[in-house]
């Protein structure tokens, strides 16, 4: 599909395999987002096709590929999207409903919940006219699929005096995600890390990996690729649903198979750590490399191990030394744990989606959208890490006192000496 009645136009492809490398490529590597890489929409594409369909979408000025995007359609379970007393009118519901609110949505961005850009574009290009074409590209692919509601995810506070005409000029509601835990502190190793941390801390972090070995436990640690492919069995898959299970906000439920083309995808860029009890696997994860950026994205661990071998911890600790020896300039730690992850020394980065009902969903999105993701509060770092500079939150210094309740909650969870 295409729209060439102006200087900036769009075209849309049916698949990552139809895009113009070139000019695709032309954007993403000055972007550097491993998320808008052409290889990660093939993972998708091939891991998710049951119930994922994705249109790539490259934005021209003039015969100039300037910005690009991947428009998907999912369903999702659009709870998520809810809080306070709606949230619980749409549980008492789905007691004799169960797939109440469970939706076909058409999002700007791909399924999948790493808090990454909907849409990318280059910095010397003329914004508005990007966010009119994206808008209509979205419009034109919500008709054809019959769709009701229209997601934009995820922006950051920077991108605001741009992403923000999406709700001025186009009726879109604008609400908070999950805000994304960052550590943004440059370290050569995690020894390297350890070192800066506090006293209790290091005592505090070196008593969680002497349970890992005093539990018989064995970590490691592999670059995507064959051996990867092999070990993420269907054991692997069945932690990390244990994880997801536990969430209060699960967009999606992502297959085996996406962990193993993930692997295959990417290569060395991509990142797995497996924790062992002897034969028996019992911790793992996924990250991903970008050209300036070490994403951790998800992990699956036995519960009935955790407690005395404490693997969600050493999980954390192993990605984050993997994610040192990258040498970037930024970590995202992910969009749950945020406690722990304040203890870790990251900030929190709030992020924003942008919502549009259309046909009947857009009275219900007028007249229930004090409910739709409720503001999601910031955490101050816990710590700050001795001889790196403080973490900036809004342009302020941000407080390095956990408040009360963070205390008590990290207390509990054994975060603090």
């Amino acid at each position: 599909m295409t729209n060439e009645t102006i200087a900036f136009h769009y075209l849309i492809f049916d698949s990552a395999d139809a895009v113009p490398v070139e000019a695709w490529n032309s954007v993403q590597q000055r972007v550097g987002d491993p998320f808008c890489d052409l290889r990660f929409i093939r993972v998708v594409e091939t891991s998710m096709a049951a119930d994922t369909r994705c249109w790539p979408v490259v934005f021209y000025d003039g015969k100039r590929p300037v910005a690009i995007s991947c428009i998907s359609r999912y369903r999702v379970d659009a709870g998520v999207l809810t809080g306070g007393p709606l949230q619980k009118l749409i549980g008492f519901v789905r007691r004799v409903l169960p797939s109440f609110l469970f939706l076909k949505i058409v999002f700007a961005g791909l399924p999948v919940s790493a808090g990454q850009r909907g849409l990318v574009m280059l910095p010397d290009t003329n914004h508005q006219e990007v966010v009119r074409l994206m808008d209509d590209a979205l419009a034109t692919i919500a008709r054809r699929e019959a769709v009701g509601l229209i997601v934009i995810k995820e922006f950051e506070q920077t991108d605001s005096d741009w992403a923000d005409q999406f709700s001025r000029q186009y009726r879109y509601y604008k609400a908070d995600s999950l805000p994304m835990n960052r550590l943004e502190l440059a370290f050569d190793s995690f020894d390297d890390y350890l070192a800066a941390r506090s006293s209790r801390s290091r005592s505090s972090i070196r008593q969680s990996r002497r349970r890992l070995r005093d539990t018989g436990c064995q970590l490691i640690q592999l670059p995507g690729g064959s051996e990867a492919i092999e070990r993420f069995n269907d054991e692997a898959h069945r932690l990390y649903l244990a994880v997801l299970g536990k969430s209060h906000s699960r967009l999606e439920t992502l297959p085996a198979e996406f962990f193993r083309e993930l692997a295959r995808q990417f290569g060395d860029a991509a990142h797995f750590t497996f924790i062992y009890q002897s034969e028996r696997l019992v911790a793992v994860s996924c990250s991903l490399k970008g050209d300036d950026v070490f994403q951790m994205m998800f992990c699956g661990i036995d519960y009935s191990l955790n407690d005395q071998a404490h693997l969600y911890f050493n999980i954390m600790f192993s990605d984050l030394d993997i994610g040192f020896r990258q040498h970037v300039s930024r970590i995202n730690v992910g969009q749950n744990g945020d406690t722990f992850k304040a203890r870790l020394g990251c900030r929190q980065i709030p992020l924003s989606i942008y919502i549009k009902g259309r046909n009947l969903f857009r009275p219900l999105l007028w007249m229930f959208q004090r409910w739709f993701l409720p503001a999601a509060p910031l955490l101050a770092p816990i710590e700050t890490l001795s001889g790196k500079r403080s973490p900036q939150v809004s342009g302020k210094t941000t407080s390095t006192v956990a408040p009360p309740a963070t205390v008590a909650r990290a207390t509990v969870l054994g975060l603090l000496p």
